[in-house]
Formats: structure tokens, C-alpha cells, sequence
């Protein structure tokens, strides 16, 4: 499991005054000495002044090239350190064995090890209390608390955020708002959206207030576990994970992506693949996924049974709005914000693949895998089509949602229900602004 980890930033007196006066944009790009660190994982940086004081904690990614062996460290979510914390406090309270390493990183700048990293954190939330909970989510104690849930909560919490973070992408919104995610002791786990520390959470009942217009909002309202609203310039996306069961006893997530300025829906359903012989691997048929296209194909009857459609922003590549996404087992890790890798597969071209002779194995029973797939949409492609409502169905037939929603809370899986509402003008009509 990746984790996060730490970086220095030791300001030169030309840098600082710099740093000074675009403070207020919010947002910082210095180039550094070159590092390696994964760009879907927390990087938390330290600033130092010239003076040799901690002023700032921030998170930073690593940026493109800025020359010979630089690297541009982009910075941003500025926590300011009140008062300053003199860099020979923070060394004195590391252990002699990470005293050497700390102090020269104050000195100088750069990465950090994951054993200094966890010392660095430890003395700054002493010495500065403010900040214990800004980085309280980055302490080992936190991880190892999360990696010993059982098994079943930890799947289901991996399907969640494999949702959310998939609806944020066909949103064009920065998945770091997803990084984090916390319990309380108290109370245990409840779902993902509900551990979520940066975003806006807001109370279910407003939510659900916000949410009167979308087809299929009476449905999910005696069934909230956590919803919040993500939004940019662009986009504001409201996401709801509702439920009928406890995280431990779903069969599954289903994301279902509402797109209000097309009024197109369509649903993702996760499907694990295993490993067997160094290789990921899908086997089927079984009760489970029959039981759910069963379900898919009462819905899609329904679905032929609507209005065709007659306007452009009705046009639709496919009217079919299920996709599988198969993909090897999901592992929790809340700090890596990035998608798992698989196959999206839309349902009809999943029902020609699972009669092709070549998932077919030696002893008969069938199996999917990468090596006898020949097309499928990965991540990016995937996000690209549904991004522009190209994919799902059309304005008639989206009053259906209601019961595509129902039918997922009876099957006992989870669903993450994403409404995004696009806030720019890029695919408004004239009349939407009374020109």
C-alpha cells in the first residue's frame, strides 16, 4: 500500500519574498532538486522560511520537469503555522536516530523518510496543536488502525471510493478531495462519504432538499449514509451513498451518475477478477451477476418502453446505460486517489463477450482476462464518453431512475448516486439565460 509522505521547503531569501507576495492566490510552484513521489498520493509539504522557522504546512505533487534534474513541487491548501516553530525545536524532539536526517532536510530541503516523516509530524502537532488534526490523517497510527478492519467492511469501503472517485472524474473534479478519509473510533465506519475530512458535508435532509428535481429522490431519502458536495468552477456535484444494509453485509456498490444538463443517467457496477497463474482473471457465470443482469434487462424493457428521442441534446451513441467495469480485487488505500485499473464494458457487449468461445478455458468452465478481451474503455476513455452524455439514456427515458435505484437497495448492494450540475456555460442552450 502506498503511502503519503513528507517534503521540506526551505526558502532562499529571493524565494521568500516571492512566496510573500503570491501568498494570497492560494497556490505556489518552486522548482526543486528532482524526486520521486506517486502524483495519487498525499505528498505533505513543511515550509521553511530563510530565517528557519516553520511557517507553513501544505500539499504539494510533483510537477513537470523545471530543467536539468529540477522538478517543479506544486503546492496548495495552506495551513499557516501560528507562531512559527524554530526548526531546532522540531530537531530536538526526533529521535537520535532521525536527528541527523531531520536536520539536514531543515536545512536544505527535500524528501523526507517514512521514519522521519513520522517524527517530523509527532513534533510539529506537540509544539503546534492547530495543526494535530491537519495531520492526524497522515500518522501510521491511523493507517494501521484502518488496514485491521475486517475484511468485508474494507471491500465495500474500496467500492465506494472507486465510485465517488470515478463520478469526480466524469465531473472534471480534482480527485485530491477524496484523500484522507478517517472513522471515529466511537462509532466505527459508517460508509466512505462519511470519513471524508476535506469536503463540504452538509446535513442529509439538505442534501435531499437539493436533490427534489432528480428522478428518484424519494427513493433514496429514508437511506442516506453520508453525502456531501463536491464542486469547482465548472461542475457541482452532489454525491449521496445510500443503503439498506451495514457496510459488512452489502453484496456490492453501484455508482449511478446523473447528468442533469443532458438528463442522461448510467450505472457502473464493479466486478473483482482474481489472480491465477500471474494473471487477473473474471470467472463466470455465477448466481450473483446472472441474478443482476436479470435485473438490468427488467430495466432496460422498461427503458425501450419511453419515448424515443426527438432533440439533440437527447442523442445518445448507446441508450444503454449499464456498464460493468471488471477489474482486479480493489484494496482499500485512502491515501492513493488514483482509479483502479480494469475493463468497462458496457452490458451489451458484455453479453457477446460471455458467449464467445474464447472465454472458454481448458476445463470448460469460462473465464474473462485481458488476453481475450479485445476491446474494452479504460479510465480515461471511459470518463471521456460519459463526461459528454454520449452514453446513457435519453431525456424520456430517465424518469425510470427511480426505479433502477430501488432495484439496487433491494438487491442489498450500496449505491453511490453522483448529480452533477454543470455551473459553466458550455453546453447551455440560449433560451436557459433568457437571451
Amino acid at each position: 500500500m502506498k503511502k503519503s509522505a513528507g517534503y521540506i521547503l526551505r526558502f532562499s531569501a529571493e524565494r521568500q519574498q516571492v512566496f510573500d507576495d503570491r501568498f494570497d492566490e492560494g497556490k505556489f510552484a518552486e522548482a526543486v532538486p528532482e524526486f520521486e513521489h506517486s502524483r495519487n498520493v498525499p505528498l505533505v509539504c513543511f515550509v521553511v522560511s530563510r530565517e528557519g522557522n516553520l511557517t507553513h504546512i501544505c500539499l504539494g505533487s510533483r510537477g513537470r520537469l523545471a530543467g536539468t534534474d529540477l522538478r517543479r513541487l506544486n503546492m496548495g491548501s495552506f495551513f499557516t503555522v501560528k507562531p512559527p516553530i524554530p526548526a531546532n525545536k522540531i530537531i530536538s524532539r526526533v529521535s537520535n536516530r532521525s536527528k541527523s536526517r531531520v536536520e539536514a532536510r531543515l536545512s536544505y530541503g527535500g524528501l523526507l523518510s517514512p521514519k522521519a516523516f513520522e517524527e517530523v509530524i509527532s513534533a510539529v502537532s506537540d509544539l503546534s496543536p492547530e495543526s494535530a488534526p491537519i495531520l492526524a490523517k497522515y500518522r501510521e497510527e491511523r493507517r494501521t488502525r484502518i488496514a485491521t478492519l475486517p475484511g468485508e467492511i474494507l471491500h465495500s469501503l474500496a467500492e465506494q471510493k472507486e465510485a465517488v472517485g470515478t463520478a469526480l472524474g466524469i465531473a472534471g473534479i480534482d480527485r485530491n478531495e477524496i484523500s484522507g478519509w478517517d472513522y471515529s473510533v466511537e462509532s466505527g465506519p459508517v460508509s466512505f462519504i462519511a470519513g471524508l475530512p476535506k469536503v463540504r458535508l452538509r446535513e442529509d435532509q439538505m442534501v435531499a432538499n437539493d436533490l427534489k428535481e432528480f428522478p428518484g429522490h424519494e427513493e433514496v431519502q429514508s437511506y442516506v449514509h453520508g453525502s456531501t458536495v463536491f464542486e469547482n468552477t465548472q461542475s457541482r456535484l452532489t454525491v449521496i451513498l445510500a443503503n439498506r444494509l451495514p457496510l459488512e453485509e452489502q453484496t456490492g456498490t453501484d455508482l449511478i451518475y446523473y447528468n442533469e444538463t443532458f438528463q442522461c443517467f448510467l450505472m457502473v457496477q464493479y466486478k473483482a477478477m482474481e489472480h491465477e497463474n500471474g494473471e487477473a482473471v473474471f470467472r463466470f457465470p455465477n448466481s450473483q451477476l446472472t441474478e443482476e443482469i436479470r435485473r438490468m434487462d427488467a430495466l432496460l424493457t422498461q427503458l425501450g418502453a419511453a419515448n424515443s428521442n426527438t432533440e439533440a441534446d437527447g442523442f445518445r451513441l448507446s441508450e444503454n446505460p449499464f456498464f460493468l467495469k471488471i477489474c482486479p480485487r480493489l484494496v482499500f488505500n485512502p491515501d492513493n486517489i488514483g482509479l483502479s485499473v480494469g475493463m468497462y464494458l458496457p452490458l451489451d457487449y458484455w453479453k457477446l463477450i460471455s458467449m464467445h468461445p474464447d472465454t472458454v478455458g481448458p476445463k470448460g468452465g469460462k473465464r474473462l482476462s485481458y488476453k481475450n478481451v479485445r476491446r474494452y474503455f479504460g479510465n480515461t476513455e471511459f470518463i471521456n464518453i460519459a463526461s459528454g452524455g454520449w452514453v446513457g439514456t435519453n431525456i424520456h427515458q430517465s424518469s425510470i431512475l427511480r426505479d433502477v435505484i430501488r432495484s439496487t437497495l433491494e438487491s442489498g448492494r450500496a449505491a453511490v448516486i453522483a448529480v452533477n450540475e454543470e455551473l459553466d456555460d458550455r453546453h447551455r442552450r440560449q433560451d436557459d439565460d433568457g437571451s
